[in-house]
């Protein structure tokens, strides 16, 4: 009797651990694939800014966070993970501001060749604007009155932002850092 409960209990726990096992790998393999397309979108957007705008002195990216949507009961969710990346764009070594990037608006994963491409909205123009609202709402408060700009930061901060902008020149010796490190987004 003993013999035969051990036996049920090490298959049990053999059964057990091929799932947990499974489940891990399947999560790593998305993480991957996560990482795979953060990646593009790092260094599009990087190559993009420091091609094209003057005045930043340090890119820096902030890991990959993720929003699992899965249910321990019901599995994985419809609406998929969230995911996003984002960067701070510095124009001193204390003063800067952040963009977002999701990984769904940004990029799109490929059946075909098993990995994420991006898409023909993470162009220029796109990231111009943003740039220029990330910028501004870090400058100014919104009133609600678009005529009405309150100003959010020092004079001289302002004006550190303002010797960045869109040029020919570029930020050749901005410092770069990326990072595809994934953590869990809690709000």
């Amino acid at each position: 009797m003993k013999k035969k409960l051990s036996i049920i209990i090490g298959i049990i726990l053999i059964i057990i651990l091929f799932i947990g096992g499974k489940r891990y790998m399947d999560k790593k393999a998305l993480e991957k694939d996560y990482q795979q397309g953060v990646k593009l979108i790092q260094e599009y957007v990087t190559n993009y800014l420091v091609e094209n705008y003057e005045g930043i002195e340090k890119i820096e990216w902030q890991g990959i966070g993720v929003e699992w949507r899965n249910s321990p009961i019901y599995g994985a969710s419809l609406f998929s993970n969230y995911v996003d990346t984002d960067v701070k764009i510095y124009v001193s070594e204390d003063n800067y501001f952040t963009m977002t990037f999701q990984l769904s608006d940004e990029a799109e994963y490929n059946d075909d060749s098993q990995k994420y491409v991006l898409v023909d909205s993470l162009n220029s123009e796109w990231i111009d604007e943003l740039f220029e609202v990330e910028k501004g709402n870090h400058l100014y408060s919104n009133s609600g009155n678009k005529e009405l700009k309150k100003l959010k930061v020092s004079n001289e901060e302002q004006l550190e932002f303002e010797r960045m902008k869109k040029s020919n020149n570029g930020s050749s010796d901005a410092e770069i850092h990326y990072d595809l490190k994934i953590h869990e987004l809690n709000y």
